[in-house]
């Protein structure tokens, strides 16, 4: 990066006077380009993890660990790499995550052992993090025109799920064909060609000036967050787990902690008075409850078609493809979709998908085709619950502030999946050792652990449809959603 490029980022903007100008969707296909490899590489180590085992070779809890990391790590610093983004450059944040991403990208691919990969997946965390909350900060700050806000925000929305349904397809499709190591260097060409595309394209966005990056909140938050995330992940071993609920209690008395940390600060790293609007905490929880979801519907369809049909990774992969498809045609009418129903109504639509989808496999079936139409209908909820609610809950957020108020809505959105992990894998464990234990046999007490976690998500889509109504009419009123309750 050049020095002048540098100093444009301390460049304070010129009040805007006139409506805002469109700009150019080069940034947007970056930027877009950089989520989906984030939210890909989600997903697309699951697969891999038998070939690791062996190959490498790593034990059961290195596995984990290679799972976990990177869900840890990326997941607590979300709102720290918003306020990294708001204080030292948005672009700057965004290279500098990108470049950490690919360089800890390289480590787990050329991993001599299991402690050499679980330290690339967490530095890939950390990059995840400072990249992710800086590019949907950057789409803020650029696409300030309301019409073309909407649409990146769908493509960065639907881009997200895309990501994370496509990363188990190609995942399958990598350890067949080439190796494990290929699921982490395949990240390479895709970082350099976005870092490029950034230094060409990218607008040179002005940084903070005289703002502080306040370490003592963002420590004790991120170590909150962190133990937060620690505490579900264990707890995917067990609701009887002693040390998940002294993480958790651990991170409850942290969140609380850096709360009165940041009440009545001019500048704050945690940005409460969002958290005041309805209509933004409400998102947030939104985004916890699609995103639970998301996670767990791949997860406990993973699970269906290899222990109850004993169909291979590829096979697997393919038949959560058309959920990642059904998800990219909503996406791609999103826009549309919005300005018939309203985001409110968008997001009742999506839920109700939701429900009716994971609904039919509450239920318990032996037909794969009609596992697969009715993950494709969950699937076809998502983008349209995501793109609302990121739609909603940013409408409020201030583009000097938008790294912090973007990256609180990232960090329910990444909280709500290691809460579907922790929730949905433990009622699937547990229905499983309760069948087995009655003589069941492994494919058959699958399928009713794999019905009974769908019930779970049955449950959650009712309580996300309650919420859906209350936006809906919250959005619906002139004014409403800009005051405190």
């Amino acid at each position: 990066m050049t020095e002048d490029m540098l100093t444009s980022e301390r460049q304070p903007t010129e009040p805007a006077t006139t409506r805002p100008t469109q700009a150019p969707w080069t940034t947007l296909a970056v930027v877009g380009v950089a989520q989906l490899m984030v939210m890909l590489d989600s997903t697309v180590v699951n697969v891999a993890l038998p070939s690791i085992s062996t190959q490498l070779p790593a034990g059961q809890e290195a596995l984990q660990w290679t799972i976990s990391a990177y869900v840890l790590l990326f997941g607590s610093l979300l709102l720290f790499g918003g306020r990294v983004s708001d204080v030292f450059g948005r672009r700057r944040t965004f290279l500098g995550g990108l470049s950490l991403f690919g360089a800890a990208s390289v480590l787990c691919g050329i991993a001599a052992n299991e402690q050499v990969l679980v330290t690339g997946r967490a530095a890939q965390g950390v990059g995840a993090a400072l990249l992710s909350a800086a590019a949907l900060s950057i789409i803020l700050a650029v696409y300030q025109d309301e019409a073309q806000r909407k649409i990146a925000l769908t493509a960065w929305s639907g881009l997200g799920v895309i990501g994370a349904t496509i990363g188990v397809v190609l995942g399958g499709l990598i350890v067949t064909a080439i190796s494990w190591r290929w699921a982490f260097l395949i990240n390479i060409p895709v970082c350099i060609a976005a870092f490029a595309g950034a230094l060409r394209s990218m607008p040179a966005l002005n940084a903070g000036i005289g703002r502080k990056l306040r370490l003592p909140s963002a420590i004790v938050s991120t170590a909150g967050f962190a133990s937060l995330s620690n505490g579900l992940l264990r707890l995917h071993e067990g609701f009887g787990d002693t040390a998940a609920w002294v993480s958790i209690a651990v991170a409850v008395a942290l969140l609380t902690a850096v709360t009165f940390m940041e009440l009545g600060q001019d500048d704050p790293l945690l940005p409460l008075h969002l958290l005041r609007k309805p209509t933004y905490w409400l998102s947030s929880m939104g985004l916890l409850l699609v995103a639970s979801v998301m996670i767990s519907s791949t997860y406990l369809g993973s699970m269906y078609f290899q222990r109850v049909h004993e169909m291979s990774a590829f096979a697997t992969g393919l038949s959560l493809l058309p959920m990642g498809l059904a998800a990219l045609v909503v996406a791609l009418a999103a826009p549309s979709v919005a300005n018939v129903l309203g985001l409110g109504g968008m997001y009742a639509t999506g839920t109700a998908l939701q429900l009716a989808g994971a609904g039919v496999l509450a239920v318990g079936t032996d037909s794969v085709t009609l596992t697969i139409v009715a993950l494709a209908v969950i699937g076809a909820g998502l983008p349209a619950c995501f793109v609302p609610l990121f739609g909603i809950g940013t409408s409020h957020v201030k583009v000097e502030e938008s790294g912090v108020g973007s990256g609180l809505l990232n960090t329910f959105n990444e909280t709500g999946a290691a809460l579907g992990i922790a929730v949905i894998g433990t009622v699937l464990a547990s229905s499983v050792d309760t069948r087995l234990a009655a003589g069941d046999t492994v494919a058959a007490a699958t399928s009713e652990g794999v019905a009974s976690g769908f019930l779970a998500l049955a449950v959650c889509s009712v309580v996300a449809i309650v919420l859906a109504l209350v936006l809906r009419n919250l959005t619906r009123t002139p004014g409403a959603s800009a005051t405190a309750p």
